[in-house]
Order: structure tokens, then sequence, then C-alpha cells
């Protein structure tokens, strides 16, 4: 579909906001469907990925041949390793954390265009650099709580989903908003495993529902909330820290810590009511060197708009108390 106007509606929204100045928008049920659906209607033939990522990214590359190319330890690739790519791959690049890509990549993609770059902003609701590459793609579920979703944003066109949205795709937040305090997980924790499960590379399209949200959230109140709360855990476990950033000019999705048993951390940290994921304790098949001790290391601790500094201080007092 057409991407709106950066002018109209005036009130600022995430949709708006992700499709400024772009000139085409393609909204699928997830970005694993969303890259599906774009490698194929490009008829890209190899691409790719950073050993570092999730897997489920992976299966929407699986028609493809796959490479991976490596990744240090201070997240940033090796961009020897991208120089040999061939005219008509496609390269993924990861937004980590919500911070951009360092611009010695963006500037290969400049000496490149014969390549197809894609920026992949999951873990981006806002990075510090506009859109760089030839498509952006946003995983929304991700970073705002909707039930669905995977934007493709370009001044190319994009191919557009086949298949409606699936039945029920918001019955785990309808059923979690029933009970607002969180003390009958098992009436609705089973759905979203259940709909997690069920997310595939199958070229359906996002929900309505998903789409109302995102043209009806502000995200100015949940960027400054989420860039504070990092500051408040830089001030406390900056010593931890995988991106030593002070004052992040990015819009965080979590603050990354490496510690030395992260599973061991995280079991602690989940016995005093704090839920930490892990980015990824599982990396796509063939991944090796600075991606594996990564997934071996890391821990995401939550800082999101429902947190304040108060929750900060909790966090950062228990992970010091444990990472000793």
């Amino acid at each position: 579909m057409p991407a709106e106007p950066a002018t109209a509606p005036a009130a600022l929204s995430l949709w708006n906001m992700w499709a400024a100045g772009a000139a085409h928008l393609s909204a699928f049920a997830s970005a694993r469907a969303a890259l599906a659906a774009l490698l194929a209607d490009r008829g890209v033939r190899r691409i790719w990925l950073p050993a570092y990522v999730c897997t489920a990214l992976a299966e929407g590359a699986a028609e493809v041949e796959t490479r991976l190319y490596p990744i240090g330890r201070d997240l940033r690739p090796d961009l020897a390793a991208l120089a040999t790519a061939r005219p008509g791959d496609a390269v993924v690049a990861v937004s980590y954390f919500g911070r951009a890509p360092g611009p010695d990549l963006r500037g290969l993609a400049r000496q490149r265009p014969d390549l197809l770059w894609i920026d992949d902003r999951a873990q981006a609701l806002a990075p510090e650099a506009g859109r760089w590459a030839e498509v952006t793609l946003y995983s929304p579920r991700k970073l705002v709580g909707v039930g669905d979703g995977g934007l493709l944003v370009s001044d190319h066109p994009l191919p557009a989903p086949k298949a409606p949205p699936p039945a029920g795709t918001w019955a785990p937040e309808r059923a979690r908003a029933l009970d607002p305090d969180g003390l009958n997980p098992d009436a609705w924790y089973p759905l979203f495993q259940a709909r997690e499960a069920a997310v595939s590379a199958g070229s359906l399209a996002v929900s309505a529902a998903t789409v109302a949200a995102l043209k009806a959230i502000d995200p100015t109140p949940i960027m400054q909330r989420r860039k504070a709360n990092w500051r408040v855990l830089a001030r406390h476990v900056a010593n931890l820290a995988l991106i030593t950033a002070p004052q992040p000019a990015f819009t965080p999705v979590s603050y990354p810590i490496t510690v030395r048993d992260p599973a061991a951390l995280v079991r602690l940290l989940a016995d005093q009511g704090i839920y930490c994921p892990r980015h990824w304790s599982d990396l796509p098949v063939g991944a090796q060197g600075d991606a594996v001790w990564l997934s071996e290391h890391q821990v995401s601790l939550p800082l999101d708009q429902r947190y304040d500094e108060g929750d900060m201080i909790r966090i950062a007092d228990a992970v010091l108390a444990q990472a000793r």
C-alpha cells in the first residue's frame, strides 16, 4: 500500500513516524512473512544475515541461499565478509537493541547499490539514524505489544500480502485485559504461546486492529520514558553493559548486558518477578565466533514505558546482587 504522507494526519503516531517520507508501505502479519515476500518479489537468490540474529528472521529467508556474516562482540559487522557479496544479493543489517548500524556499514551500503539492503528494526522503535537502507523492516509486536505485524517501508514498490490475517489475532491481548493485575496467567499466557508458535512466513496481511493501534499510538512519551530508564540503568550497571551510551540518541528496546551465566541470572531474577529475555539463546545454524559468545552471555534488562526510575533501581540492585 502507498505510505501515508508525513503531513497527514497532523497528530504524530507510530505508523506516521515509520512511514514518513517513504513512497510505499506494505503491512504483513509478521516480519518473517514480510521478508519472505520481499525476497520472492525481487527474485533474490542469496541473502546475507548477521550471525547474531533471531532464528525467526532466518525462517523468512528459508527459500533462498543464506550466508551468515560475522558480528563482533561490539555488535559491529565484518565488512570484509560483506564485500564478497555478489550483485543482486540481499543483505540484512540489524538495528541491535534500538541503535542504528554504524556509519561504516551505512557507507558500504552507499558504495554497493547493486545489493538489496534491508534494515531490520525489530528492536528499533526510533533509531538515531534515518532510513538508510533500500527497505526498512519493522516488527511492531516486539516493540509496543500489538497482536501482529511486519511492516516494509521503502521508496521503491513493495509486494502486498496475498491472504487476510488469521482470525483471533488479538485474543491474547483481550484475555489479558480481563486480568489487569496479572493474577490469573493461566487464562491468557497459553494464548500468547499458541499465537507465537503459529507465526509463519506465509504471506498473510496484518490485522486491522494492529493498524488502528499503530495509527493511534503517540511514540513521544514511549521514547522519552525508555531513554530515561536507560539512563538510570547506565548509572548503576554500566560495568556490565553491552552498549556503552550514558545518553542514548536512539530509543532502546531493552538494556543489554553480558554476564558469565545468563541462564542462572534470568532464573534468579524471575524469582523476584523480574523477567528478562535473552537475545538470542538460539542462533541460526552455522553461527560461529563472537556471535556465539554473545548468545552465551547476553541478557536484556526491561526498561519499557511501563516502568519508572524506581523500577529501574530495583532491577539494577537485583542484577548487581546476583551478578557479582
